[in-house]
């Protein structure tokens, strides 16, 4: 069936409504449309803009006209990770829209369909199968979790959403580890960004979503030190590291990153002409090694290896030595972070798969993406392994 999207074209003042206003999708002869959000949030303000502000067509003095494309989301707003009666401020990073976490104030989507979520999900602990859990996921056969837009999942210890206590998360200890895990993306393309990753929660302050959660652009408010294992989608894959000096603050957490590491075509797409053809499974790792020279050697280091894998065929990157700024992140990596399954979908984001992609708007699919047989290895014991197959034994 032919699918069209109506786009209502406002006049705003530049940055004082947010970005769009309503819009609504015909699919033969259905129509959505988000009639609640209209009446209850952006009428007001429209009237509000309207009276203090009119907006002519052409005339740039007196304000923007926009036009506003559906799944477009507003810029969240956050409160400073330091506690008490201080203003809002706005998430200014771009990567303030990530999902919601299970047990917030809005919960996140669950997974397919019917019955009650599973959330227990087997992780291989230097060849100890240990059963930890993403609380509100659904996990097939106790290995594989299978997330959409908006779905945010922390591994714990218990099947709770308690997240104030540091004590329930399962907290991953990479330094001198090697994470490896099969993803298979299933379409999830152009302006979705399919992640996991490491933070330092659960912060203080509970947040926007009454979750403990902080990253480096501290999203819901609170700010702390992030390792971004992965972030993807089928024309792009993206490690980043993210420190903070000091007390974490958005002046003294790196938003942006340094390093990053990025594939992307020809070694890393859709279709068989790439390395890497992400309309299949490949395998994914991650292997941070730590180079001692003595007690408190300048020389100490960390490297960090990234290998992606399938049928016989591999690609590689790496980043780290003396003077590398992950060696910040030393120390978090090996006391532990909390580790952090995520997507979400951004209109804007170029940064991640532009080259792939293009630079125009971009609209997810939506695609459920699958995460399975994940381990976490010693790296002494990973090194000598032949094949990540026969390491894992469910």
């Amino acid at each position: 069936q032919a699918e069209h999207f109506f786009r209502v074209k406002i006049q705003t003042r530049r940055n004082k409504l947010p970005h769009y206003l309503f819009a609504a999708r015909i699919e033969g002869s259905a129509v959505e449309m988000d009639v609640q959000r209209i009446m209850c949030c952006f009428l007001p303000l429209l009237v509000a803009s309207m009276a203090s502000n009119t907006c002519q067509e052409g005339n740039s003095a007196n304000g923007t006209c926009e036009t506003v494309a559906m799944m477009q989301k507003p810029q969240l707003k956050t409160t400073p990770v330091r506690g008490g009666p201080v203003p809002q401020i706005e998430c200014q990073g771009f990567k303030c829209e990530r999902g919601v976490p299970v047990g917030g104030v809005h919960r996140g989507k669950k997974a397919l369909a019917e019955g009650v979520p599973n959330s227990g999900f087997d992780v291989n602990f230097d060849g100890k199968k240990r059963k930890a859990f993403l609380p509100g996921a659904h996990v097939i056969d106790d290995t594989t979790v299978q997330y959409g837009i908006n779905d945010k999942y922390y591994l714990m210890k218990s099947d709770t959403t308690d997240y104030s206590n540091p004590a329930n998360f399962e907290k991953v200890k990479l330094a001198g580890k090697t994470m490896i895990t099969e993803i298979s993306l299933n379409g999830a393309n152009c302006g979705c960004n399919v992640n996991f990753f490491l933070v330092s929660m659960p912060a203080g302050p509970p947040g926007q979503y009454h979750d403990h959660y902080c990253d480096a652009n501290c999203v819901g408010g609170n700010c702390c030190a992030e390792f971004d294992i992965n972030e993807m989608n089928d024309h792009a894959l993206q490690i980043t590291n993210h420190n903070c000096y000091g007390n974490p603050s958005k002046g003294s957490c790196d938003g942006d990153g340094h390093p990053m590491v990025r594939f992307g075509p020809p070694e890393y797409g859709p279709g068989s002409w790439h390395t890497i053809d992400t309309t299949k499974p490949f395998t994914f790792a991650l292997q941070v090694q730590e180079n001692i020279a003595g007690n408190n050697d300048p020389d100490n280091h960390l490297m960090v290896y990234v290998r992606l894998w399938q049928n016989g065929k591999t690609v590689m990157k790496q980043f780290g030595g003396v003077g590398n700024p992950v060696n910040s992140q030393w120390k978090n990596l090996a006391d532990g972070m909390v580790l952090v399954v995520d997507y979400w979908q951004s209109q804007n984001l170029n940064w991640l798969d532009g080259v792939g992609c293009g630079y125009g708007k971009e609209y997810c699919s939506g695609h459920r993406a699958d995460l399975s047989k994940m381990q976490i290895i010693s790296n002494e014991l990973w090194n000598g392994r032949p094949a990540w197959s026969q390491w894992w034994h469910p």
